[in-house]
């Protein structure tokens, strides 16, 4: 990215072949974008999220605040960012004080990161101006970033992952990606080449809110808020971080065949989503897709046991 403050190397993002028996039988080329490559602490689409705002606070001097949960990835890298760069961080988190002895908030508040716990009502107001006055009266100065850092220069940014290198060469039929704000979807979409659709996989529970955040935001990109994307159902598995047998059995299996480490929350179940979308007759024969890791994978680190254990109980084939 051109005056990034990070130094990105789009040679060591690599586009990775994966030797599906599943996708081949189907007669479907499956393909991985390592965006998790960028960077160990502001990996995957954050990175590209993040860059337009960085910049700004490099230029400015002002505090960065956001939101996020306990186990936010979005928090992580702020904070990452914020103390390589010698700008304050302040992170508004979901939930309870005693969530900062967790490692991503730990990795946070080491990095100097001030953290303010709050209750869900309260956290439900953070797409409000009132409540960003008031936090603006409390800290001073600051710039507030969305959750997520979902904003409209964050989806000029994503436009990029169009242009790195691993892509020059590639024809992709569609482009896979996890979606929890919907910034990154926005992006992909606005940026896609002529041919290419974009399939996003919520993690959350979605509603119509979701739809009219992603059309709102590519409106603001003059894009057609209606072509060349779609979202497939469902890829939640409950709700978000919410982990079963056959999820953990599918991560691992796809780490030991493919040597392909992927997150529980976001990229194995966009993964599993994909699989299904498969069954259902949703991509043709001969089509190239494209799943973008999206990175995180350090928030593994709290699921690490929870995933262990349920490993075992799935004993099912699996579409691999």
């Amino acid at each position: 990215m051109s005056a990034s403050p990070f130094a990105l190397s789009p040679s060591e993002i690599a586009l990775d072949r994966i030797p599906s028996r599943f996708f081949a039988r189907h007669g479907i080329i499956l393909s991985v974008l390592r965006l998790d490559l960028t960077d160990a602490a502001i990996s995957g689409n954050k990175w590209f999220k993040l860059m337009p705002v960085l910049e700004q606070a490099c230029q400015e001097g002002m505090a960065l605040l956001s939101f996020g949960g306990a186990w936010s990835n979005h928090l992580h890298a702020l904070a990452y960012a914020g103390h390589s760069l010698g700008i304050k961080t302040i992170g508004i988190v979901r939930g309870e004080p005693e969530y900062a002895a967790n490692a991503m908030l730990s990795d946070a508040r080491r990095w100097g990161m001030q953290l303010e716990f709050v209750t869900r009502d309260e956290y439900r107001r953070r797409y409000d101006s009132d409540y960003h006055d008031r936090l603006r009266a409390r800290y001073g100065a600051i710039r507030v970033i969305p959750e997520g850092g979902t904003n409209v220069a964050a989806v000029h940014s994503v436009q990029e992952i169009w242009g790195l290198p691993a892509l020059k060469h590639a024809a992709c039929d569609y482009m896979v990606t996890a979606v929890g704000t919907g910034g990154t979807l926005a992006g992909l979409v606005a940026g896609r080449p002529a041919g290419a659709k974009v399939l996003g996989v919520p993690v959350l529970k979605y509603g119509e809110r979701l739809l009219q955040d992603v059309k709102l935001l590519l409106e603001s990109t003059g894009v057609d808020q209606d072509a060349g994307w779609s979202l497939i159902p469902d890829g939640h598995l409950g709700g978000y971080a919410r982990l079963s047998p056959e999820l953990a059995r599918t991560l691992v299996e796809i780490e030991q065949r493919y040597q392909l480490p992927l997150d529980p929350v976001y990229t194995v179940k966009a993964f599993m989503a994909l699989v299904r979308h498969v069954l259902r007759g949703g991509i043709g024969r001969g089509s190239h897709v494209i799943l973008l890791h999206t990175g995180g994978l350090q928030g593994r680190r709290g699921m690490a046991t929870r995933l262990q254990g349920l490993t075992p109980d799935f004993v099912g084939p699996l579409a691999l």
